[in-house]
């Protein structure tokens, strides 16, 4: 057989591994956001004053927890196409210390459409490769 052949197959091998191990980061990534925006949600669901320091600081720790995986996720897309979820956590600190429990759950809300909306855009799809 042709040396070619051998070097095409490993090439098809290390990009369909890549491509395997992005997937599983961005599953594993977005899924441990949507479980901390859960527990927040619960959070807030069981509180009658979300302006206490137990809740600023979960979201403190989630929004740490972002910057993380947001350094990650910029190797794969443009930043600008995931910095609304930054965007709502700093939201979501005014609101706390506003007391306005309304904002807050629609802001983790939006958290969560973007969680989803994200698996779209950084998922293995035939739209994506294309």
């Amino acid at each position: 057989m042709n040396k070619r052949f051998y070097y095409i197959i490993a090439i098809i091998i290390l990009l369909a591994g890549a491509c395997i191990c992005e997937q599983i980061m961005v599953d594993t990534y977005l899924g441990n956001m949507e479980e901390i925006v859960y527990n927040i949600i619960e959070e807030v669901e069981n509180a009658t004053d979300v302006s206490t320091p137990e809740i600023y600081n979960l979201i403190e720790d989630a929004e740490e927890t972002w910057k993380g995986y947001e350094e990650n996720f910029c190797f794969l897309v443009n930043y600008k196409d995931i910095e609304e979820i930054g965007v709502e956590f700093t939201k979501m600190k005014i609101y706390i210390l506003e007391n306005d429990v309304t904002e807050l759950k629609a802001s983790l809300a939006e958290v969560l459409y973007y969680t989803d909306s994200y698996h779209q855009i950084m998922g293995i799809t035939l739209q994506n490769i294309l």
